[in-house]
């Protein structure tokens, strides 16, 4: 195919996807997990539903492409960090406050998305490996943090865990209706209570 020919494919595809994702976003928003089916989001996008499921081959491949779409910029900043050489309580510090903000910042996207999963999470196969990058890093975080006397003596497994239900928890509280006007005071009390409870016995610091 020549390269004119392909790039004007790529970008029809480009378009079409992005039609469909604000389509399924759209239906989500409105009606939940229920109302998005291939024939509303095909009448929905103004294509043919063979079109539809010739990008997705169900809803579930929809949903996590719009986790996908809406968090792309969040994990960029997160995968970003120096794992490797970064303090590790700053670290964590970095990676809660850009997840934070993120929750509060982009409001429509996680409450499309908590409706979806929390209305037909059992349906949803594989939709933590969205983030499992991300909870890798900062489980690694975590090990590094202890192994250095940075954490105190702890279960990284658990500790990694903790955190991961308090963004989840937040998301949904989010999604909700509630936390409106706590973006600023909120994570700053998370985050100090998160690290000071993190810190060795008589080691306190101020929150990043």
């Amino acid at each position: 195919m020549p390269r004119f020919a392909r790039e004007k494919k790529e970008a029809l595809e480009e378009m079409t996807k992005d039609a469909i994702f604000k389509a399924a976003f759209a239906i989500l928003m409105e009606g939940g997990w229920h109302e998005l089916t291939m024939e509303r989001l095909a009448k929905k996008t103004g294509i043919a539903k063979g079109t539809v499921y010739n990008y997705f081959t169900s809803k579930s491949e929809v949903i996590r492409f719009i986790i996908l779409r809406t968090s792309a910029p969040m994990r960029k900043k997160i995968l970003g960090l120096d794992f490797e050489k970064g303090h590790p309580r700053e670290l964590l510090a970095s990676v809660m406050k850009i997840l934070m903000k993120d929750l509060f910042e982009n409001r429509l996207g996680v409450s499309a998305v908590a409706k979806a999963l929390g209305e037909e999470s059992r349906m949803l196969p594989g939709k933590d490996d969205v983030f499992r990058e991300i909870r890798e890093r900062i489980l690694h975080t975590l090990e590094r943090g202890i192994r250095e006397g940075v954490f105190k003596k702890c279960d990284p497994v658990v500790a990694e865990e903790g955190l991961h239900s308090l963004f989840i928890g937040m998301g949904q509280r989010i999604s909700s209706g509630h936390l409106v006007g706590l973006d600023e005071a909120l994570p700053g009390f998370l985050m100090e209570t998160v690290l000071d409870g993190l810190a060795p016995a008589g080691r306190k610091e101020a929150a990043e």
